[in-house]
This record gives C-alpha cells, structure tokens and sequence, in this order.
C-alpha cells in the first residue's frame, strides 16, 4: 500500500514539475520574438498608447494611408500629421483670393481717392496762408490786416486737421497695399508650406520609425 500510495505521489509530481517547466518554457520567450511597436506594426485597440524606448505610440489610422487600418504611431507623426492637415486646411480657407483682392481693391480704390482728396485741400489751404500772410504782411490798413489774420487763423486750423486726416489716409493706404501684397502671395506660400509639412509627416511616419 505504501509503495501505491509512493508510485502516485511521485507520478503526481512529475506531471506537476513537467507543468512548471511548460509555463516556464513558454513564459521565457524572449522579448525579441513579441510583435515590435513601431511605425506601421498593426494594432487592435483605437487610441491605446505605449512607450518604447522613451518613444510614445498611438493606435490610430494614418491619414496619409489610403484605407489605413489600425497602426502603431508616434507622437512624433501624429504632430506632423497635423501640422499637413493645418496647412491643407488654411489652403482651403483660401480659396477665395479673387473675391478677397477685390474687396480690399475697392477699399484702397476709395481710400487712394480720400487721400488725393484730402492732399489737394491740404496743399491748397498751406498755398492760401502763404498768399493771406504775405498780403497782410504788405497792407497798411488796420481793418483789412486784422481780417486777413482772422482768415490766416482759419486756415491755419484747418491745415492741421487736413494734415492730420492725410498722414492717416497715407497709412491706411499702405496697409491695403500690404494686406493685397500678402493676399496675393499667399496661395503659393500656402502650396509650399503644405508640401513641406507633408514631406515631413511622411518622413516622421514611415514604417518602422
């Protein structure tokens, strides 16, 4: 009886230990063998995250990917990912240049003629305080003097405020010629900003990254 009960304990713990060396064998695969986290490798879990050597990663579809699946990708893509489709997107807001440049046309068209406008009155009204002050430098009668100076006092005024209405004009002019200036570059600097911030996203993303 005792030899039984000696033979089932010693088949019992052999089929034990050969369990132990199982689960340790497989428990032991090296970490090599496991799925490698990069750029591309497939993932299952939208969203999830991971660090690899101090890299983040996010289970996410590449946009760049026509029919993308699921893939590991890094921070590093993911932001340059999104500084191509920012740039794509400011081309689309854009779209509409030809209505914009005629829009600010009209605006400097109306203020290139304020100013015109306002410069000629102004040069006119510095003209008449030259003529008034020479003629009442010139006249000897008192009435005629005092209302030349009432004329000249007038006029004095109103050069200041026609000088002040003309620097004001001037910079609003300026500003138009700068914004359309701009308007007008701006499709091909949006083009060239675009290709190069996908350049980069593809460069950033590619597999294995």
């Amino acid at each position: 009886m005792y030899l039984m009960e000696e033979l089932m304990f010693r088949k019992v713990s052999i089929t034990l230990l050969s369990a132990v060396l199982i689960a340790g064998g497989i428990s032991a695969v090296p970490a090599s063998a496991a799925a490698k986290i990069s750029n591309g490798a497939a993932c299952s879990k939208v969203n999830a995250t991971t660090s690899v050597a101090g890299y983040k990663y996010k289970c996410a579809k590449n946009p760049l990917v026509k029919n993308a699946k699921l893939t590991w990708l890094s921070a590093e893509c993911l932001t340059a990912v999104g500084q191509f489709q920012a740039a794509v997107k400011a081309q689309a807001d854009l779209a509409n240049v030809s209505e914009q440049t005629a829009t600010l046309d009209a605006e400097y068209t109306a203020a290139a003629a304020a100013l015109a406008s306002t410069t000629a009155a102004y040069d006119k009204a510095r003209t008449q305080v030259i003529q008034f002050q020479a003629t009442m430098n010139a006249s000897t009668v008192a009435a005629d003097k005092q209302k030349l100076a009432g004329a000249i006092s007038k006029l004095a005024n109103a050069v200041l405020v026609l000088s002040a209405s003309k620097t004001k004009l001037s910079a609003q002019v300026k500003d138009l010629e700068a914004k359309k200036a701009l308007l007008l570059s701006a499709p091909g600097q949006l083009k060239t900003n675009a290709a190069d911030a996908k350049a980069s996203a593809n460069l950033l993303c590619a597999k294995g990254f």
